[in-house]
């Protein structure tokens, strides 16, 4: 016969208590996320960093945290995100600790890079015509 002991008694009582708590109805409701607020920091973040492609968004980075040269397509991507993500984009990159050893770097070639392709861009963009 088979001996009930402690831990058999332990395992019972474990098991009845789910099994209770699950059929009373204080099991796991499933929990959804509350919608992101504009207060959260990392919205403009996603907002801003959708608007580039991957590549111009690796040829950036590599402009500003490095010594890498932005195309004029993704000049205009660049433009077309904004400053205020551009600045938000880098600013966030700073937080990083890697980083921020070099932040006078990189907040001088991020300007250097937002002026270049200023530049490019005002030299490429059609007149308009009336």
């Amino acid at each position: 016969m088979t001996k009930f002991d402690a831990s058999s008694f332990g395992l019972v009582l474990i098991f009845v208590f789910a099994t209770t708590l699950i059929s009373s109805g204080f099991a796991f409701e499933p929990v959804t996320a509350p919608a992101p607020s504009e207060d959260d920091p990392y919205v403009p973040l996603e907002k801003c960093s959708a608007k580039l492609t991957p590549a111009c968004g690796d040829e950036i980075f590599a402009g500003v945290f490095g010594n890498g040269k932005v195309t004029d397509h993704c000049c205009y991507k660049l433009l077309k995100m904004g400053k205020h993500c551009h600045d938000i984009l880098v600013q966030w990159m700073l937080s990083i600790p890697d980083f921020k050893k070099d932040a006078p770097k990189i907040l001088k070639n991020s300007v250097k890079i937002w002026h270049h392709c200023s530049s490019v861009v005002k030299d490429i963009a059609p007149s308009p015509s009336f």
